[in-house]
């Protein structure tokens, strides 16, 4: 049974350490847990720190920043205008739950009239629901989205993303994003090995991708966090004996993949995009800030 708890949130931007190395300056996460239940999620072990489980209650027992508004109005006139903020780092921002909640929509409405330059992470077409606020600003690109497709196989996508919408209807998302002239990226990530790794599937999703019209994609392997390891390993043996004990090989007592995996699947990767011409990086986006706005911050 799934339970949802409207949480007063002490702050709602958290900074990053490393800064613009990750691409952005800021994090914003609405919610705290997410009914997708991706087995190789990172973000579950966030739950532990809430004295949670990283198995159901990540999927289960899920957090609504109830203040998320009035917090994040607060917080953006610390930022300078060169601040990029991030949406979707841990969990996703349109799971569900946000049909009912909005804390999304209202985050975008606040960025959109602070001028400041902004990112969304998500797997679900919900976020078609914002196009009329999305449009304008990726438009003046203000904004650019990341729709998270790691294999076109539903069957396996059941058993890794069990709450999460069909990987062709997220592909059709991209393209309904790129045709309001929204720069829309795909995140084949994490790529798992023995799972979503062969140069047909690889090549599949690529060019499905570039039918869509994707402006970019990024890849990365799956990072095996101590907390998320034996669980990951548990979800994967029933259903793929063979691929569990490939990836205890390949990842040994590390949490990162072998360095002669990554290397070989970098150089299958390297083909994909020159085949599809697809770009590894985002376009540049720009801050919208009026003389009005600059006295603001």
């Amino acid at each position: 049974m799934r339970t949802i708890r409207q949480w007063q949130a002490s702050t709602v931007l958290n900074r990053t350490a490393r800064g613009q190395n990750f691409g952005f300056h800021y994090s914003l996460n609405p919610y705290r847990g997410c009914s997708h239940g991706c087995r190789y999620c990172y973000a579950r072990e966030s739950h532990a720190y809430l004295g949670l489980n990283i198995r159901e209650d990540f999927e289960r027992k899920l957090f609504a920043k109830q203040n998320l508004a009035q917090r994040l109005s607060a917080e953006l006139t610390r930022i300078g205008h060169d601040g990029v903020i991030a949406i979707g780092t841990v969990t996703d921002p349109y799971q569900p739950l946000e049909g009912s909640q909005r804390l999304t929509r209202m985050a975008i409405e606040l960025l959109g009239q602070s001028g400041l330059v902004f990112t969304i992470t998500t797997k679900s077409p919900l976020v078609e629901r914002d196009l009329d606020l999305l449009a304008p600003l990726g438009q003046r690109r203000q904004v650019a989205i990341q729709v998270s497709v790691i294999s076109l196989d539903r069957n396996l996508i059941k058993r890794l993303e069990p709450g999460a919408p069909p990987p062709r209807r997220r592909l059709e998302t991209v393209r309904r994003l790129s045709q309001a002239n929204i720069p829309v990226g795909v995140f084949v990530a994490p790529i798992i090995p023995g799972l979503g790794d062969s140069p047909d599937d690889l090549d599949a999703l690529f060019s499905a991708i570039h039918a869509v019209g994707a402006d970019w994609v990024m890849t990365s392997t799956t990072r095996l966090a101590p907390a998320l390891r034996e669980y990951f390993f548990d979800e994967i043996h029933p259903f793929d004996p063979k691929a569990a004990l490939q990836m205890r090989r390949l990842y040994g007592p590390r949490q990162y993949v072998d360095f002669t995996y990554r290397r070989q699947l970098s150089r299958l990767l390297d083909r994909l995009y020159r085949r599809y011409s697809l770009s590894r990086t985002p376009p540049i986006l720009r801050p919208h800030i009026t003389k009005e706005q600059l006295s603001f911050f």
